[in-house]
Parts: structure tokens; C-alpha cells; sequence
């Protein structure tokens, strides 16, 4: 399945050779930036992995991980973060990891607002947040709900897909990937405003409108028998079965190592290929006369007994 793949790292994968890394196809990674409330508890390998990254033309975003157990707690975690990342640009967000067993007493309330104050507080200046937590965490610790509706959602499940709704996807600890030491986390990216930034982040409605009609567009390849998987409903919203279907209209195109990527050619080729799909589907199904599915000498012979008036 081809996917637009992400490595997360830390320091515990020690040195990293990134130009390997972007060698095997890998354009995105998110760094761990820190942990915790100060700023010497910045990851011991950040400000290495973000220069050599950079380096080698990789897309970046960050992660910190939290042992807050209190809002005000979690400002200052935001705080120790934003003087680590001074000066510093991402192409993807800023996470806020929440997992710490310290942390699970505190109530989905506490933790929800614990999120929320992190988040608010480095979006406050210019970067782009989210929330990173297992499964687990967001249906029992966390207002998965309420922080969808306003933070990115990067989602850890070590499974065979994603069941709940995200923007990013961990789902494995054992990657192997070229230029990195031992396992490695490895994602899958599906929102694609993170892929795309010059969709205009002020103008949801048109990005919506985009979404929609391509949805509709995919709907109509799936009715030729273009693409296997249905989407439903048309919501708005790029999720797995638009993602899915994406993928496999581009494979029905032709086009090698497909990604999610929409563009306005993937858009005039599909809907070619629909119209040309549908005109071939139409004039097999008028010759079809016997309506067995195939057309061969049997249809011949029954548009024969047709003209003659011949029942069988």
C-alpha cells in the first residue's frame, strides 16, 4: 500500500544519517523536541537531527512530551517548548505527547484542559498544534472529540488501520528504515493541508467544496468499476476511504508510487477516464443482448431470433 510515510525520532536513536533516510523515499520526519517543563530537558539529539534534516530537504514537525499535572504546569512545559524551537520553521505541527502513567489520575477534564493550555499557548505564537496519544488515551483520557475540533490528531495504534479519525498515524515501532539505528516509529500521513500548505487555511469552505466534488468524482469511478472502495458520505472531509479511493484511482491511472496529493491533473484524468470508462461500460452493455455479462456469438444469434420474433 503505498502511503505518504513520516519517522518520528528522539534521542534514542542516536545518530542519524538523514540523507539515507530521504534516499528511501522518506520526506517527512517529527522530531522530538523535549520533554518536561525546563528547558535543558531539550532531546539530547534536536538541535542535530533538525539542522541535518533540514539538510537533507526532509519536512519537519515536532513533538514534546508532557508530565504535567496541571494547566499551569502544562504553560510552562509550552514555554520550555517555544524556547527550544526559537528561530526554528516546521512544516508540520507542534505535538503535545500525553501518555505518562503519572498522568492518567487526573481525569479527562484536567488532562483535556492540561491539552488544551499547551496547545493554545505555542499557537499563540505562529505554529501550527496537535495532540499525540495512543488510543487508549483519547477514549479514555482525553476529550478526543473536543481537541478534534481544534488541534491536529496524531494517533499511536499499532494495528492494521486507524480507528479513529486522524491526521497522522503511528502505526508501528519497528520500521526498519536505511540511516537509522534499530526500530524506528513510522506514520502515515492522511490530512491533506499538511501535505498541500498552500491551501489556504483561511478559506475552509473552498477547501471543503474541493474535498466534496472530488469525493463525488471518486463516487463516479467506483460506479465503473475504476476504484473498489465506496466513499460515504460525501462529508467534506478527506478521511481513509477517500484516501483509499485516491490511491486507487491513481493506480487505475497509471501513475507509479501514487500518494494522497490532489492536484487539478489528478482531477482531469480521472474524470476522462470515468467518461471514457462509462461510454465503453454503456456501448458493451448495448451489445450485450443475451445480457449474460459477455459479448460474443451468442448475442449474434440472439438479436437474430430477436428480429425474426423467435422465442427460445
Amino acid at each position: 500500500m503505498a502511503n505518504v510515510k513520516c519517522v518520528d525520532v528522539s534521542e534514542w536513536q542516536g545518530s542519524i544519517d538523514w540523507k539515507k533516510v530521504k534516499a528511501m523515499g522518506i520526506e517527512y520526519a517529527i522530531l522530538r523536541a523535549g520533554f518536561g517543563r525546563e528547558v535543558s530537558q531539550v532531546d539530547a539529539e534536536f538541535e542535530r537531527n533538525y539542522k541535518n534534516a533540514k539538510s537533507a530537504g526532509l519536512k519537519l514537525g515536532v513533538y514534546w512530551y508532557s508530565y504535567a499535572d496541571s494547566v499551569s504546569d502544562a504553560e510552562r512545559e509550552a514555554q520550555a517548548c517555544l524556547s527550544v524551537l526559537k528561530n526554528k520553521a516546521f512544516e508540520l505541527p507542534v505535538y503535545y505527547d500525553l501518555e505518562d502513567n503519572s498522568q492518567v489520575g487526573l481525569g479527562k477534564t484536567v488532562l483535556t484542559n492540561i491539552a488544551k493550555k499547551f496547545c493554545d499557548t505555542v499557537k499563540a505564537s505562529g505554529y501550527d498544534v496537535g495532540v499525540y496519544a495512543n488510543l487508549n488515551w483519547f477514549n479514555n483520557y482525553l476529550d478526543y472529540s473536543a481537541l478534534k475540533k481544534l488541534y491536529s490528531i496524531w494517533l499511536a495504534q499499532y494495528h492494521t488501520e486507524a480507528e479513529l479519525e486522524c491526521d497522522v498515524w503511528q502505526y508501528t515501532s519497528a520500521e526498519t528504515v536505511s540511516g537509522i539505528s534499530g526500530g524506528v516509529d513510522m506514520n502515515v500521513i492522511y490530512n491533506q493541508q499538511l501535505l498541500n500548505p498552500d491551501i489556504d487555511k483561511e478559506a475552509p469552505f473552498l477547501a471543503n467544496f474541493e474535498a466534496a466534488g472530488v469525493q463525488a468524482l471518486l463516487r463516479q469511478a467506483y460506479a465503473q468499476g475504476i476504484v473498489n472502495t465506496f466513499v460515504k458520505p460525501i462529508d467534506n472531509k478527506i478521511g481513509k476511504l477517500t484516501n483509499a479511493a485516491i490511491l486507487e484511482a491513481k493506480a487505475a491511472l497509471g501513475v507509479k508510487n501514487p500518494d494522497y496529493t490532489i492536484t487539478l491533473d489528478f482531477i482531469a484524468d480521472l474524470e476522462h477516464l470515468v467518461n471514457v470508462t462509462r461510454e465503453a461500460n454503456f456501448d458493451k452493455a448495448r451489445k450485450d443482448v443475451n445480457q449474460d455479462g459477455r459479448v460474443n456469438v451468442r448475442d449474434a444469434t440472439a438479436l437474430q431470433k430477436e428480429i425474426a420474433g423467435i422465442e427460445d
